[in-house]
């Protein structure tokens, strides 16, 4: 390991004794500022989130309330009101829904 010179240079030295921090003597000085702080609300999520693939319902005109699409969704991202209504939290994209629709009333999208 390097050591510190009695005359300042070296590892870790400071400008020394009758040095100043400016330019003219080429040692320019270090500002150290705080770092800046963004304005971020307090239940915003740490980390953003992508867009990710999940079914919608497409055509509301087409679905009949069947429930197959019910029967299908392996994770129960879907109940039936008047129409078929997703849960995109749940939803993981497989599509297994919109392949059994006979109606034609799902589809895959981004959000």
């Amino acid at each position: 390991m390097r050591q510190r010179r009695r005359d300042g240079s070296g590892r870790g030295a400071g400008l020394g004794p009758g040095r100043s921090a400016d330019t003219t003597n080429g040692v320019a000085a270090a500002v150290t500022a705080p770092a800046p702080v963004a304005d971020v609300p307090v239940g915003a999520p740490a980390v953003i989130a992508r867009t990710r693939t999940v079914a919608i319902v497409a055509k509301p005109g087409s679905c009949i309330a069947c429930g197959t699409c019910v029967d299908t969704c392996p994770r129960d991202a879907i109940t039936l009101e008047e129409t078929a209504v997703i849960d995109p939290l749940l939803c993981n994209g497989c599509g297994m829904c919109v392949n059994d629709c006979s109606y034609g009333a799902l589809a895959l999208a981004e959000v």
